[in-house]
Parts: C-alpha cells; structure tokens; sequence
C-alpha cells in the first residue's frame, strides 16, 4: 500500500514582533505549546536512624529482669532440686555484664525483685496454671532476649 501525501499548505509569514517574542524559547528549545512549569521540590532524603542508646535499652531490661524474677519463683516451686535457680545465676550474670552504668544496675535488680515478689504471693505450689505460666514467661523471656539482641546487638 502506497502511503497518502497530504498537500503541503503555505505558511503565512510571521509578524517580526511575534518572532522576536518566540525567540527565546526557540534558543532555549522549549516546546511552543507547554506552558511553564515549576520545578518540583525535591523530596528530602530519609535520615538513617540513629544508632540506640544504652538508656533505650532500659525499658526491655527491666521488663526481662522482673520476667526473670517471676521465672525463679516458678523454677523454686517447680524445680526445687534444681539449685543453685538457674533465672537467679542468669540475673546475676546479666547484672554484671551491665556493670556499673548510670544506675542500670539498681533497676534491673529492683525489676527482679519485684517479678519475684509479685509471683511468690500468687503461686505457693507447683500447679498446672503455675507450669502454664512457667512456659509462658519463658516464651516472653525469649522474646524480650532477641528484642535487645537485634536492637542493641550482642
């Protein structure tokens, strides 16, 4: 098939003031139909977020302390062979790897303290609903363990 040519039709000459005015957007080669358009703003980049702070910790540590200390009345209770508790040996060594930072070391034994004594005036046997709680603290120690391990490293 043989392509259709249209005919060509004759310019009018343009006005020299009309020229002169498409003049510089000709130079500049913008379209003649867009209008101006202003530049969009850039979007501001995404600050990285800051690396945590040892006081951000503070918050899972006292809760994984106070688990910890109603996991050693449970243990006692459950467990008592079992010595010396293996929730306190671990709370001591946690407390020590802490060291002596800003009063960290007062909160996490207050926390433990007060786990403990929350969970000795509820349970006074080993029950079933004392081992359902057993796993469940357990469940919640392991979780609060990964949380600062992921968010505050090793």
């Amino acid at each position: 098939m043989k392509p259709v040519r249209h005919p060509r039709l004759p310019l009018a000459p343009l006005p020299l003031a009309v020229m002169l005015a498409l003049l510089p957007a000709l130079a500049l080669g913008a379209p003649l139909t867009r209008k101006a358009t202003k530049p969009k703003a850039e979007e501001p980049k995404k600050a990285r977020p800051a690396p945590p702070t040892p006081e951000a910790a503070q918050g899972p540590l006292s809760e994984l302390s106070e688990t910890m200390g109603a996991l050693a009345v449970l243990s006692q209770l459950c467990a008592p062979d079992i010595t010396p508790n293996p929730w306190r040996v671990r709370m001591e060594a946690l407390v020590e790897a802490e060291g002596e930072a800003s009063g960290a070391k007062e909160r996490m034994q207050g926390a433990f303290n007060r786990g403990y004594a929350d969970f000795s005036t509820s349970y006074t046997r080993c029950t079933p609903a004392a081992k359902a709680a057993d796993e469940a603290l357990r469940r919640e120690a392991a979780r609060l363990a990964r949380v600062l391990t992921q968010r505050f490293g090793t």
